[in-house]
C-alpha cells in the first residue's frame, strides 16, 4: 500500500503546466476494472501566462475554470504524442501493489523524443487553434509522452515534455477518465520598436503609412495587432513622426512605406525595407545593435528647384527689366534628392514667353565644377530647352545643389504691360520608388511610378518711351512727321557704336560710346513710341522737323525709371491625373510706379519745337528798305574815299 500511495502522489505532468495532474486513490476494495475495449483522447488547452503559481489539475474538462486570470489561449503551438506503455503496463501501475510511477526522462533527451521511440509516434502533429486547443482522439490505452514540437515565436521556452495516462482516475476516485484534458502554459516575451519618420532638415513627417510584416519561411505576413494585448496596431506616423509598436514576439520583421500622406513633394520609398529581429528575450536587433527598444529612423527626401533672373546690378531675383535684343542671364538651382539614383524620371524643362533661350549657353555645375556630361542631355524645346538627367549617373550629386545657367534673348514681341515676359522652369520627378522585382509580399509592386512637379517663374519687364511733339509750347499744336534717332550709352567696343566726331555731330558726349537703338517719327497726333526698353537713360536726337521750325540744338535726355512690385504665392495643386505641382513664385499682381504715381510703364516725353526767323516776301517793303540802306552805305563809302584822296594830293 505504501507503493500505491507513492504512485498516487506521482505527477504525470510537465514542468510548465498550469496545474499538475495527480492520480486520485481508489477506495479500498472498490477499484473499477479498466474497460480495454474503449479508446481515449488527450485534449490540450494551451495558454499564454506570465504569472506565477497554479492549481493541481485533475485531467477533467472542468479544470478550465481554474485557469488564472490573465491567461490567454495560445494559438499555433504544435504537439506530437508518442505511446511508450501499453494497457498491460498500465494495469501494473494501477494495481493494489503498483510499481513506481514511470518518469518521462527515459524517453526524451534535450526536449525531443529519443530515436529509439520515434517509431512510437501516434498520428501527426496537432496545432492549437484560436481557442488554444489541440486534440488527439481514438487513442489506445496506455502511457503517452506529449512533446511541444512547434513553439509560437512569442513563447520564451516550450513546455517540458510530460506523460499522460489513458485512462486515469477521476478526482472522486470511483471511476476511470478516458478523455483527459491537460492545461500546459508557456511564458512569453515581447519586444517593441519605434519608427521615426524624418524629412528634409530633420522635419518630422506625420501621416506616413507603413506596413509591418513578419517573416514566415520564405514569405512575409502582415502584422496588424499587438500579440500581447490583441489591440490593433497604429501604423501611421503621429505628429512627432513616430510609430510605436509593442507586443512583438520573437522573429524577423520589416517595415515598408506604403503612403506618404499629405507630405507633398516627398518621394515615397516603397522599395526599401527596414528589417529588425525580436529575440527570445524581447530585445531588438537592428543595424548591428541589440537593445530593449530601438528607434528605426526612416528618412524621406524631396528635390527643390528655384529659378532667378539676373538684374542689371548683377544680383539675382524673381524679376528684372531688360530691352528687346538683350541677352538676359538666368540661374536655376536644383536640390538633388539623396535617392536620386533610384528615380525613374528627373527632368527640367524651361519655357520662356517672348524670349528665346540660347541652348548653346547652358552650363550645369555643382559649385564651380561642371557635372559629368554623360549624366544629362540638353535639347532645344520650342523657344526653350529640356534637360533630361540620367538618375543612375547622378549619385555623385545626391544631396547637393546643382546650378543651371543660361541666357535668353528678349524678342521683339516682348510685352510692356504688367503681365511682363515670364520664363518658367519645371522640374518633374518620380514621387515613388518601387521595387525592381515582386517578392510576393511587398504591397508595392514594380512598375512606372507617378510624378510630381515643381515650377518657378522669373519675369522680365520692359517699358515704353513715348515722344509727344508740340509747337512753341507743351500745350501747343501737335507736330507730325518729326524724326528722331534714339541713342543709349554702351561700353566701349560695342559693335556699331559711335564715338568722337560722330558722337559730336549728334550732340553727344565725345568721350563715350553710343549705340543707336531705333528711329522715331511722330504721327498726326505728334506721338512716336519705342517699346521694349529697360530702365535707364536714353537720348533723342532730332533729325528732321517741320518747315519753319528749328531743329533742336542738342539731344533730349529721357530717363526711364519705372519701379515694379510683384506679388507672388507658393502653393501645391493636383491636376486631374493626380500629379501634384508645387507652384513657386506664381505672379498674382504686378504694380508699376513712376515716382509716387501709378504707371502703365510708359514714360511720356514732351518735346517742343520753336519757329525760326521769318524772311519777307520778294518785292515787299522790306526789300525797298534794305535797298535804301544799301545805297546810303555805298554813297557814304564813296564820300570817304574822295575826301581821303584830296587830302593826299595836298
Amino acid at each position: 500500500m505504501k507503493k500505491f500511495k507513492k504512485l498516487l502522489a506521482g505527477l504525470l505532468t510537465g514542468a510548465m503546466m498550469l496545474g499538475s495532474m495527480s492520480i486520485p486513490a481508489f477506495a479500498a476494495g472498490k477499484t473499477p476494472v479498466i474497460d480495454t475495449t474503449k479508446t481515449g483522447s488527450i485534449t490540450i488547452h494551451k495558454y499564454e501566462y506570465n504569472g506565477t503559481g497554479g492549481v493541481i489539475g485533475t485531467g477533467e474538462a472542468s479544470d478550465s475554470a481554474k485557469v488564472p486570470a490573465g491567461a490567454k489561449a495560445l494559438e499555433g503551438a504544435g504537439f506530437t504524442i508518442y505511446k511508450v506503455a501499453d494497457v498491460n503496463a498500465l494495469k501494473d501501475y494501477y494495481s493494489e501493489n503498483p510499481t513506481d510511477l514511470p518518469s518521462v526522462d527515459p524517453y526524451v533527451e534535450n526536449g525531443k523524443i529519443k530515436s529509439a521511440y520515434e517509431s512510437n509516434k501516434v498520428g501527426n502533429e496537432q496545432k492549437t487553434a484560436a481557442d488554444g486547443t489541440a486534440k488527439f482522439e481514438n487513442l489506445e490505452l496506455g502511457f503517452y509522452v506529449v512533446i511541444e514540437t512547434t513553439t509560437p515565436d512569442k513563447v520564451t521556452t516550450p513546455v517540458a515534455p510530460f506523460l499522460v495516462s489513458i485512462p486515469m482516475t477521476l478526482k472522486s476516485g470511483d471511476d476511470w477518465l478516458y478523455d483527459v484534458h491537460v492545461f500546459p502554459k508557456n511564458k512569453t516575451t515581447y519586444g517593441g520598436v519605434t519608427l521615426e519618420k524624418e524629412g528634409k532638415n530633420n522635419t518630422k513627417l506625420a501621416g506616413v503609412t507603413f506596413v509591418l510584416q513578419k517573416q514566415n519561411g520564405s514569405s512575409w505576413t502582415n502584422v496588424t495587432t499587438n500579440e500581447s494585448t490583441g489591440a490593433a496596431l497604429t501604423l501611421v506616423t503621429d505628429s512627432n513622426g513616430q510609430i510605436n509598436v509593442d507586443g512583438l514576439s520573437q522573429g524577423t520583421y520589416r517595415f515598408i512605406e506604403t503612403n506618404r500622406g499629405n507630405n507633398d513633394g516627398y518621394i515615397m520609398d516603397g522599395a526599401t525595407t527596414y528589417e529588425f529581429v525580436v529575440g527570445a528575450d524581447g530585445k531588438i536587433t537592428y543595424n548591428g545593435k541589440t537593445e530593449n527598444n530601438i528607434t528605426i529612423t526612416v528618412k524621406n527626401d524631396k528635390p527643390d528647384m528655384t529659378k532667378k533672373v539676373q538684374k542689371k546690378d548683377g544680383t539675382l531675383g524673381q524679376d528684372a527689366d531688360y530691352s528687346i535684343g538683350d541677352l538676359v542671364p538666368y540661374s536655376i538651382t536644383v536640390s538633388v534628392p539623396e535617392n536620386i539614383d533610384k528615380l525613374k524620371t528627373f527632368t527640367l524643362t524651361d519655357t520662356p514667353s517672348n524670349l528665346e533661350d540660347k541652348v548653346d549657353t547652358v552650363e550645369i555645375k555643382e559649385n564651380d565644377t561642371a557635372i559629368s556630361k554623360d549624366a544629362y542631355n540638353v535639347a532645344k524645346d520650342g523657344n526653350g530647352f529640356k534637360v533630361t538627367f540620367d538618375p543612375t549617373k547622378m549619385k555623385a550629386y545626391a544631396g547637393k545643389n546643382i546650378t543651371i545657367t543660361y541666357k535668353a534673348e528678349l524678342l521683339s514681341t516682348a510685352k510692356t504691360t504688367t503681365e511682363g515676359n515670364p520664363n518658367t522652369a519645371e522640374l518633374e520627378y518620380s514621387n515613388k520608388i518601387l521595387p525592381d522585382s515582386n517578392d510576393g509580399s511587398n504591397p508595392n509592386t514594380p512598375g512606372t511610378p507617378t510624378t510630381d512637379k515643381i515650377t518657378d517663374t522669373a519675369t522680365v519687364y520692359s517699358f515704353t518711351i513715348q515722344v509727344l511733339k508740340k509747337a512753341e509750347s507743351s500745350d501747343g499744336k501737335a507736330l507730325a512727321n518729326v524724326s528722331f534717332e534714339v541713342y543709349k550709352e554702351v561700353t566701349a567696343g560695342t559693335s556699331n557704336a559711335i564715338t568722337g566726331d560722330d558722337a559730336k555731330a549728334k550732340g553727344l558726349n565725345t568721350t563715350k560710346s553710343w549705340l543707336k537703338i531705333g528711329d522715331l517719327s511722330t504721327d498726326s497726333e505728334g506721338k512716336a513710341s519705342m517699346s521694349g526698353l529697360a530702365n535707364g537713360t536714353y537720348y533723342l536726337v532730332e533729325t528732321k522737323t517741320n518747315e519753319g521750325y528749328n531743329l533742336l540744338k542738342g539731344p533730349v535726355e529721357v530717363k526711364l525709371s519705372i519701379t515694379y512690385t510683384t506679388t507672388t504665392r507658393d502653393e501645391y495643386y493636383t491636376d486631374v491625373n493626380g500629379v501634384k505641382t508645387l507652384v513657386k513664385h506664381e505672379v498674382t499682381k504686378t504694380e508699376f510706379k513712376n515716382g509716387n504715381a501709378d504707371s502703365d510703364g510708359i514714360q511720356i516725353q514732351t518735346v517742343v519745337n520753336k519757329k525760326g526767323f521769318t524772311l519777307p516776301v520778294t518785292g515787299g517793303m522790306g526789300t525797298v528798305l534794305f535797298s535804301v540802306i544799301g545805297f546810303a552805305l555805298v554813297l557814304a563809302g564813296v564820300v570817304v574815299i574822295t575826301a581821303s584822296r584830296k587830302k593826299t594830293a595836298k
